[in-house]
């Protein structure tokens, strides 16, 4: 519904029909639209898959690290076009009615992927990997954006693969510079 309607066009009435709830049930499960939807980012940010499995390769680098979450979240946002449009929805919902709220999604997207990117065996300062954060996070909506308005899931994850050589490409001349 949200994916469809847009947050507001979402009525909590809408919401309830399409779920085959009752409304009441509803009001009494959330209080209001605003938690609802709250409620809905929050697990679907939860199924957004933003960390890598490094048990196996610890001495990664930060751009094998930085390919390894760019082309997860990709691949589920291929998988799950509804779902990407309805977090783009809700994160716009946010801009518009709570700054405050759509910052602090964006936060606690950039803190979780910065956890992961300091597993890397990494010789980045501390402002070019917080760069290196924000670049993916924004290579994460623009193709998550690209692959709805076109529809070509392909396209998109052949783009996600040069997006990612141009991160490690960037990451690699990073290192270097700083040996």
């Amino acid at each position: 519904m949200i994916a469809r309607e847009g947050a507001d066009g979402a009525t909590t009435r809408k919401i309830a029909d399409e779920a085959k709830a009752p409304l009441a049930s509803l009001h009494y499960c959330f209080q209001n639209k605003e938690n609802l939807l709250l409620a809905v980012f929050e697990q679907l940010s939860d199924e957004l898959p933003v960390g890598v499995d490094l048990s196996e390769d610890r001495k990664a680098s930060l751009g094998q690290v930085a390919e390894r979450l760019l082309t997860r979240a990709m691949r589920w946002c291929v998988e799950h076009p509804v779902r990407t449009r309805a977090m783009l929805e809700i994160l716009l919902w946010a801009e518009r009615y709570d700054p405050e709220l759509s910052a602090g999604f964006y936060k606690a997207f950039y803190n979780r992927s910065e956890d992961h990117f300091r597993q890397a065996d990494m010789t980045l300062s501390d402002e070019e990997l917080h760069s290196t954060v924000r670049v993916a996070i924004a290579l994460v909506d623009g193709l998550s954006l690209q692959m709805l308005t076109s529809g070509d899931k392909g396209r998109t994850l052949r783009d996600t693969a040069t997006a990612c050589a141009m991160l490690r490409a960037f990451l690699g001349e990073a290192a270097r510079n700083a040996a």
